[in-house]
Parts: structure tokens; sequence; C-alpha cells
């Protein structure tokens, strides 16, 4: 009885061993998989490639997905970029790809906004986006240096306005002079 039991024990756990290791090596294969999808997305995809841009990504691991909406953004298709980076964003599945995206994101709207080809009226409201959402990533991530910089430079593009009351005009100053020998009743 107790050698039939012993027996049993180690059954279940090269049982258990067998299924962890087969869950492993298909997490192995799933993770090569996703490597060998991002490893064949070019660095930036031209307009011209108009039907790769359609293609249907709604079943792309959200890696892939980030990975293509990258080269999107790189080859001037901001539309099709901008679309993969929010659904990145929203599906909140993966916390760290969201970041990652939002990071592109604020990229994304960064280098469309400081265009020298486009109008000042179309790229500040682009630099205005690109620096709420570096102000979004900073309010969850606050040491995220390269966050940081890129927010200095959508500000150093399109500084904050100051929202003074044109009705009134700039507030007074107010300077005490102090003059020797001079009484404030000799005032006229």
């Amino acid at each position: 009885m107790k050698r039939a039991t012993v027996h049993l024990f180690f059954t279940l756990l090269t049982l258990c061993l067998v299924v962890a290791i087969a869950w492993n090596a298909w997490q192995y294969y799933q993770y090569g998989r996703i490597a060998r999808a991002i490893e064949s997305i070019p660095d930036a995809i031209p307009a011209s490639v108009q039907e790769d841009a359609n293609k249907q990504t709604q079943f792309l691991h959200p890696a892939v997905k980030l990975a293509r909406a990258s080269a999107l953004s790189r080859g001037d298709q901001f539309d099709a970029a901008e679309l993969l980076f929010v659904e990145i964003i929203d599906s909140q599945q993966y916390q760290s790809l969201g970041q990652a995206a939002r990071f592109n994101l604020a990229n994304h709207y960064l280098r469309q906004g400081a265009r020298t080809d486009l109008p000042g009226a179309q790229t500040r409201p682009l630099l205005e986006m690109a620096k709420q959402r570096y102000r979004d990533l900073l309010q969850v991530h606050p040491m995220d240096w390269d966050a940081r910089y890129n927010l200095e430079r959508a500000l150093a593009l399109a500084p904050e306005r100051i929202n003074a009351d044109p009705e009134h005009g700039p507030p007074p100053k107010s300077v005490r002079v102090i003059v020797p020998d001079f009484e404030a009743d000799n005032l006229p």
C-alpha cells in the first residue's frame, strides 16, 4: 500500500511536470511567432504600400500592432498609425505596451506638428495634443525622462499661452521709490 502511494505521487508529479513543460514550449512557440512577425515589419511603411496598410490587424498581438503602428508613423501614414496606437491604448490588456503606445502616439503628434511644410494653424493643435499625451504619460510614470525631454521640445515649438485679460491689459507694477529729503506732503 505504501509503495503504491509513492508510485502514484511520483506519477502525478511527473504528469504535472510534463504539462508545465508543454505549456512553456507553447509559450516559447508563441513568442517566437510574435518576434518573427515584428521582424517582418519594415522600418517604415510608405504611403505607396496602401494594401499593406489596410491589412486586418484585429487578430494581431498588441506588440505586433505597436511595431506596425510605429512603422506606419515613420512612413508618413499618420491616420492609419493613429488608429492602431489608439486601439492599443484602449485595449488595456498589456499595460507596458499601452504606455509605449502612449509615448509613440505623442511622438507621432510631435513629429507631425514639427513639420515645416504645414501652416501654423494645422501644426499648433498637433503640438497641443502631443503635449497633453506627454503630460498624461508623465502622470503615470513621472520619471520617464524621454517623455520629459520630448515635452520640453513640444513646449519649445509651441510655448504655453498666458491668458491675459485683453480688456484691462497687463497688471500694473507698483514700485516704491524712496527719494532722500523728500516728503509725500510736497506733492501737488
